[in-house]
């Protein structure tokens, strides 16, 4: 009961204002149009994705895209496109911004241009939060969260860190060779092990982790376990207890070239990791596993 409760009082959704109203700006051209994207099982099927226009709620964006069914005097949503929360079992809608799960109800969180929302229909009974996902890269390194873009990202680790950084900066996030709240590293396992080892694994909702050198991927249902083919991983967590004041992207492989070849990845080709919370690559680059996936 206490799950579920903390669950409602995350996913309450405020009081709804104008949400269906005729006079809905349309989307503006090019990047400061908003991206609403709406995805089930840990972003494995997506079910629409649409731009929207800023200086709205994310609930009056989703609105404007979906069909939206709401519970508990319009204060949650319940289904979207016919896909219906199913509380008792664990199943709901969650959301991000810009890779963050959101801190407050969509009716009080105004999007600002380039942001990115994503509603996951997922089970949540063993794994109510997940600070951070991977999905929205290269957000959050770009525009952040509630208006408030990164001051400055710290790209560090393996020379091949440069690639990434490449793609940051072409993105219009701006580096630093310091020590920021926003950082990506690229690493091998040991020196990972830190910050994705089992003993953060829950605390930092973490669905693709190491153990002793092991990677390790939640899988809805069945829950952690080995996967061999695995020998990188792309995961990211927030370091702070702030909503959008920090975030750590981690690269890591059990060899240095694994970990270039999935900052490589992830630098030239960011739709392999597009829906995705975490992800488990071989040592080639290729996605073999996404956390939360069947």
């Amino acid at each position: 009961m206490g799950a579920r409760r903390l669950l409602v009082a995350w996913a309450i959704l405020g009081t709804v204002g104008g949400g269906c109203g005729s006079q809905a700006a349309a989307p503006p051209p090019g990047p400061a149009a908003v991206t609403v994207t709406v995805t089930r099982e840990f972003g494995r099927d997506r079910i629409l994705e649409a731009r929207a226009a800023p200086d709205q709620s994310a609930l009056d964006a989703l609105r404007r895209t979906a069909r939206v069914d709401t519970s508990y005097g319009g204060r949650f949503v319940e289904s979207i496109d016919g896909v219906r929360g199913d509380r008792s079992g664990g199943w709901d809608w969650l959301y991000f911004i810009n890779g963050f799960e959101a801190d407050r109800g969509a009716a009080d969180y105004t999007l600002r241009p380039g942001d990115r929302e994503w509603w996951d229909y997922r089970y949540w009974n063993d794994l109510i939060h997940v600070p951070l996902a991977i999905g929205a890269w290269p957000e959050p390194f770009v525009h952040g969260f509630d208006g408030h873009r990164p001051g400055a990202v710290h790209v560090t680790g393996l020379p091949c860190s440069a690639d990434i950084a490449g793609t940051l900066r072409a993105a219009g996030a701006r580096l630093t060779e310091r020590a920021a709240p926003f950082t990506v590293s690229v690493e091998t396992f040991t020196q990972a092990a830190a910050a994705l080892g089992p003993g953060t694994r829950r605390g930092r909702g973490l669905t693709v982790s190491l153990d002793g050198g092991r990677v390790i991927v939640y899988h809805t249902p069945g829950g952690p376990r080995p996967e061999p083919r695995a020998h990188a991983v792309i995961a990211a967590y927030q370091p702070g207890e702030t909503t959008g004041r920090s975030a750590e992207l981690i690269v890591a492989g059990d060899i240095p070239r694994a970990a270039c070849a999935a900052a490589r990845t992830l630098a030239e080709h960011p739709a392999a990791v597009a829906d995705t919370y975490a992800v488990a690559l071989d040592g080639g680059g290729h996605v073999v596993a996404a956390g939360g996936r069947r």
